[in-house]
């Protein structure tokens, strides 16, 4: 009976103390997506010809901004011209629409044919409005250009200079052997 009246207390101070607050409402648009789509295929079109195309295990599209996130996505963009210029895949895609800003993430595989490069790395971003691929400082990217192969930190490339840099550590090989033979038959 004593700790009855001992725990009494305690209990009715509690409960009291606790209030739920039902004029309060959570704003959900922001965590829930407004679609949902499953083992679909996006494609674009600028001047009524193909410019990309997205397949993706799930997609999920949210109201209140421009975000979208893909999972298991694989994608090709093509030139003016119809070429298929860049294919790749991510295992984790978030677009920001109106920002133009592309982060991917896990598994990542870029081709792109018209500056015969791949790129293979964990965690990247594309900044489409600057045209800008950049690696986070300490993620090691590999890249495979032409005969030239590297891995390294701190990756950038320009899409508008068509150049790439790494800011960290680099290493990496040259293949000059088909170059080698190519002279040799030129001498004979």
């Amino acid at each position: 009976m004593r700790k009855f009246f001992l725990l009494f207390p305690l209990t009715l101070i509690l409960f009291l103390s606790c209030s739920l607050n039902y004029g309060e409402q959570v704003d959900t648009q922001n965590s829930v997506p407004e679609f949902i789509f499953k083992n679909t295929s996006y494609k674009k079109y600028k001047d009524s010809k193909l410019s990309m195309e997205m397949n993706a295990s799930i997609i999920e599209q949210y109201k209140t901004n421009s975000l979208s996130y893909a999972d298991n996505a694989k994608f090709k963009t093509w030139n003016e011209d119809g070429e298929l210029e860049t294919e790749g895949s991510c295992a984790l895609l978030s677009m920001d629409q109106t920002e133009k800003l592309y982060t991917m993430f896990k598994s990542i595989v870029i081709k792109n044919y018209s500056q015969s490069m791949e790129i293979q790395a964990e965690n990247l971003k594309w900044n489409g409005q600057n045209e800008q691929l950049v690696s986070g400082v300490s993620d090691l990217v590999f890249l495979k250009k032409d005969k030239l192969e590297l891995e390294g930190t701190g990756f950038s490339a320009s899409g508008v200079s068509k150049s790439f840099e790494f800011t960290g550590k680099v290493t990496g090989s040259m293949d000059t052997s088909k170059s080698d033979e190519r002279e040799a038959k030129d001498e004979s």
